[in-house]
């Protein structure tokens, strides 16, 4: 399900880099794995890590699949191959039939799973800003 959505966004983002400077980089001699390296992917490090964070946040917020998956057992494992629960999955089972103070407990689940994903979004904006001043491009 993600992985489509992933995979579109990133060759968005790669059919930007303009031909001249893949086509200049072959001219010289480059790989293709030497273009990637050093030409497709320093132009377009914005775009990729904001497709990475794109389809985290994606994922994060994807209840019933990773529900389905993860096999919806609310004790904790001692394999990392037992059935579990998710922060999300809990939230879409259990608040139907919460009453008083469960239903307490779900708002306080979600605003952690709230607090997780600004924390996440809040790095990767903080990632993308180190990249740009080590470029030179903002100060």
């Amino acid at each position: 399900m993600i992985l489509p959505f992933i995979a579109a966004v990133m060759r968005d983002v790669f059919e930007i880099v303009p031909p001249i400077l893949r086509e200049s980089a072959y001219g010289v001699g480059c790989t293709t794995w030497e273009v990637v390296r050093f030409i497709v992917l320093p132009y377009t490090q914005q775009g990729v890590i904001g497709g990475i964070m794109l389809g985290l946040g994606r994922a994060l917020g994807e209840t019933m699949a990773v529900t389905f998956v993860i096999g919806n057992s609310q004790r904790i494992g001692t394999s990392l191959f037992s059935p579990g629960s998710s922060i999300a999955s809990t939230l879409a089972n259990e608040f139907g039939e919460a009453a008083d103070f469960h239903l307490s407990t779900l708002f306080a689940l979600g605003l952690l799973l709230f607090l997780i994903t600004f924390i996440v979004l809040a790095f990767a904006k903080i990632l993308i800003l180190r990249t740009e001043r080590a470029k030179g491009l903002k100060t």
